[in-house]
């Protein structure tokens, strides 16, 4: 029987059988791909805690069959079962993943970028709010739908009055330009895209954003996305 080794972050894990447990894994190697780990749901069992979402690690997966037969766990962020906040913002990161990544299509940026953003999460010392929103202009931009931060996207004047969202093609607008289905955007929203855009995740905790941009930012991405995949992440409580 073949095996493969993968890097791979839990997404999610569902009751399988008695005493099995059906694992998604987004995988550095393979993409979304689902296996099986047997008998892991009793408290004895060696591998109880690779089942869980956000376990990182190296899996050993046996082939066809797709059963684990090993994990080697390199982080398990538990400190986000901590912190009720936390632990939902995360959450909004792996169910973002699950909607945009293809089952077994590769998307190696992807991974990284959500690494980097659960790791900030769980252990940088920042307003939360700024890694998720980072995260899903990310998400956007490995999409092909990067958000014009300085000027026009269809004339390539610079910004100076209203802006808008153009939700057909993902892009901003100036009023001029602006038709179809769009919604405005504010200035300090529009700010924020830029600054959250161009901070890496170590150094979030330097910037201070405009009050209460982050929320709008992130309401408005939630309705890019929901235009892009027909499905709302569940904001609802962040915002």
């Amino acid at each position: 029987m073949d095996t493969i080794k993968v890097k791979a972050i839990v997404l999610s894990s569902i009751d399988y059988k008695e005493k099995d447990k059906l694992v998604t894994l987004f995988t550095i190697e393979n993409g979304v791909m689902q296996a099986i780990m047997k008998s892991v749901k009793s408290d004895k069992a060696k591998m109880r805690f690779a089942k869980e979402p956000f376990c990182f690690g190296e899996y050993l997966i046996a082939m066809p069959s797709k059963i684990i037969t090993n994990v080697e766990v390199e982080d398990n962020f538990y400190v986000l079962t901590k912190d009720i906040d936390k632990f939902y913002l995360a959450c909004a990161i792996l169910e973002t993943v699950k909607t945009v990544v293809v089952a077994g299509e590769k998307n190696v940026e992807l991974f990284i970028e959500t690494l980097k953003a659960i790791g900030a999460i769980a252990y940088g010392n920042v307003n939360d709010k700024y890694v998720l929103t980072k995260f899903l202009l990310s998400v956007f931009k490995g999409m092909g739908y990067t958000l014009s931060l300085n000027k026009c996207s269809t004339c390539g004047q610079p910004f100076s009055g209203k802006r808008y969202l153009n939700l057909d093609y993902g892009e901003v607008v100036c009023t001029g330009c602006k038709s179809g289905k769009c919604i405005e955007i504010s200035p300090k929203c529009h700010s924020c895209f830029k600054i959250l855009s161009e901070t890496s995740y170590d150094k979030l905790n330097t910037i201070k954003l405009a009050n209460k941009s982050e929320d709008e930012a992130l309401n408005v991405l939630n309705i890019n996305f929901e235009n892009r995949f027909n499905k709302k992440l569940n904001l609802l409580w962040i915002i």
